[in-house]
């Protein structure tokens, strides 16, 4: 396994390096108790997030060509990239490149790289429930997850590439859940898997944003779960950060814990808080694991 995951680099992205750093060192902990190598790509810039493309198309695939045309120099085949925005980007550029051989030869020459197509783009979920698989992760587990409802928030972009392919269903996804389940957690059976969160209006829109993120937290709370579990920084900033203030505004009873998946399966590990960031977010998370045998699934 590792010699074959030594193809694979991590593609962190500005939110990993950043606000959402929990996401990357829980995720970097929990590939080394699975004993895969996963090296982070030298050099990366920025994808664009959500506004490069709509500002500029092909400036925006010219920047995400150079991350892919990085990834072939340096001997990658996978770009695994854990933020969703991320994904989202360099998956559709990629998929672009692809379908269109005069495109990607023409900027090839613009911006002097020589990407030839070969780098695959994998999502995080899939992934681990793929690649990993959820059996192997499974048997890892230390410290199962017991009595603990996880809602799986996917949001709007982890499964929603456009014109691909997808490797979980669009609209009622279940990798998660699969995955919270070898935990020895319980994913809870609800309706806002997929439901946006308003992504980037918390800073233009407030208010729709504010309503948007109220309706996921209440239904989460309804449904008695324990915590909302995201693979999506800025999911896990406008669920966690904005929380006293939609709570307060919707009346919503009681906080709700965010935390990223790979944290949970750093927890299952047997992990420590500290080593997760579990204790950087804004709503505390309470939960700690009391059975130590393994979970096979």
């Amino acid at each position: 396994m590792a010699e074959l995951r030594s193809t694979v680099a991590l593609y962190p992205g500005c939110s990993l390096t950043g606000s959402a750093s929990g996401f990357a060192v829980s995720a970097n902990h929990v590939l080394d108790v699975l004993g895969i190598a996963c090296p982070t790509l030298d050099d990366w810039t920025c994808c664009g997030a959500s506004s490069a493309h709509a500002l500029d198309h092909r400036l925006h695939l010219a920047l995400n060509l150079r991350n892919l045309a990085l990834a072939e120099q340096q001997g990658f085949c996978e770009l695994l990239v854990p933020c969703a925005a991320c994904y989202h980007r360099l998956a559709a550029t990629a998929y672009e490149l692809d379908q269109d051989p005069e495109l990607r030869a023409q900027l090839n020459t613009e911006t002097g790289f020589n990407y030839q197509g070969t780098v695959a783009v994998r999502n995080v979920l899939d992934f681990l429930t793929r690649d990993v698989g959820v059996d192997a992760i499974g048997e890892r587990v230390v410290e199962p997850l017991a009595g603990l409802k996880v809602a799986c928030y996917y949001g709007c972009l982890n499964t929603r590439i456009p014109r691909r392919e997808c490797f979980d269903d669009r609209e009622y996804p279940t990798s998660m859940d699969t995955l919270v389940r070898a935990l020895g957690a319980e994913p809870i059976d609800w309706s806002y898997k997929t439901e946006c969160c308003g992504a980037s209006l918390f800073i233009s829109q407030e208010s729709v944003s504010a309503r948007l993120v109220s309706r996921i937290l209440k239904d989460a709370v309804a449904r008695g779960a324990g915590c909302v579990a995201v693979a999506c920084p800025m999911c896990h900033n406008n669920l966690d950060t904005k929380q006293d203030h939609v709570r307060a505004e919707f009346s919503i009873a009681r906080p709700m814990p965010i935390v990223f998946i790979t944290q949970l399966i750093g927890l299952a590990f047997g992990l420590t808080k500290s080593e997760l960031k579990l204790g950087h977010s804004f709503v505390p998370f309470q939960f700690a694991p009391s059975a130590k045998e393994p979970v096979l699934t």
